[in-house]
């Protein structure tokens, strides 16, 4: 490789899950340039996500309703020797544009896409290949070949407390994670569906269960979990930092196609995934980066959720832990 490089800024300002599959990009920057500091752009809800990876040295927040002279003046605050834009913004091109970054690099298929001066001719809308690989594609215009496709978080020692508190609180040991939320980003497969699996897992298998979620889900996490004994509702109860320490306890974690299944996966819990069939929401674009893993599909290509039962989910559990589901 030619160039040498200082500093790297990688750029994806939008949902937890995304940026847990740019994560590779950080990975493979560092195999490629050992001494580059590399800088993650990122919103302030997911700053946490990357705080928690070793590849990520440092960390600069950005949200979606700050301005151009916002990005403009953190930009200059950090110069960097090139620009990543994996999620593209407008309003992030245009900074890196003005805050002349000599290296600018972006897809080629936007209004915009004459702010980059290394453009990245590839279409994600056929979702042939994994988030993590097409965000791959882009750093191959820094010459960096290698591709990392393994994610690691690490557990924050604090909040590892903080789970372990929960825990002897509520005497879990053993504990399965069930988090039927989607933040409205994914299809979900229903309340009712979830509580009924609940009670399967807690009478076939006699496993506890956490049910996980934001706070303003806690309805929806009270309707699975209530009058269930083995059930703990547990919505709004974790930061995320929290959230990965407890993922990272669980024996198994189970949920729609959403950003806390990519967390669980990345701390090296074994997942269950609720998928559509969709194009632009595939498993094959956006599966878990993990072998520790089975996608549940409708099994007639649609979209239609429903037809995925609690007899799948419960197959699935005795495929994927055994040793917990005799």
């Amino acid at each position: 490789m030619s160039e040498e490089f200082k500093r790297i800024i990688v750029s994806r300002t939008d949902n937890i899950g995304d940026v847990v599959l740019s994560l590779p990009v950080f990975a493979s920057l560092k195999k490629c340039f050992p001494t580059t500091e590399t800088v993650a752009l990122v919103s302030d809800y997911t700053a946490d996500v990357v705080r928690s990876s070793s590849h990520v040295d440092n960390v600069i927040t950005w949200n979606y309703d700050e301005s151009i002279l916002s990005a403009y003046k953190k930009l200059k605050k950090n110069p960097a020797d090139a620009i990543v834009i994996l999620f593209p913004r407008f309003k992030i091109a245009a900074a890196s544009f003005l805050a002349r970054l000599p290296i600018r690099i972006g897809i080629a298929y936007r209004w915009y896409s004459f702010l980059f001066n290394r453009k990245v001719r590839e279409h994600r809308k056929h979702s042939v290949k994994s988030e993590a690989e097409y965000n791959l594609t882009l750093v191959e215009a820094l010459g960096c070949e290698s591709k990392v496709l393994e994610i690691r978080l690490n557990v924050d020692k604090s909040a590892s407390d903080s789970v372990d508190a929960f825990l002897d609180q509520n005497c879990l040991t053993k504990f399965i994670m069930v988090h039927p939320g989607s933040g409205g980003s994914a299809f979900e497969w229903g309340a009712e569906n979830f509580r009924e699996v609940v009670k399967d897992i807690t009478d076939a298998i006699g496993e506890n269960i956490v049910v996980t979620g934001t706070a303003s889900e806690r309805s929806l996490c009270t309707k699975i979990s209530e009058g269930i004994g083995n059930a703990v509702n547990a919505a709004g109860r974790f930061s995320l930092l929290e959230f990965i320490a407890l993922a990272s306890r669980a024996d198994l974690f189970i949920s729609n196609s959403t950003g806390p299944l990519h967390l669980a996966a990345s701390v090296g819990t074994p997942v269950i995934g609720i998928y559509p069939n969709k194009k632009p929401m595939t498993p094959v674009r956006w599966s878990p980066l993990t072998d520790k893993k089975i996608i549940l599909t409708p099994n007639d290509g649609s979209d239609n959720l429903s037809l995925i039962t609690t007899r799948d989910v419960l197959q699935a559990i005795r495929k994927l832990i055994p040793a917990i589901a005799k």
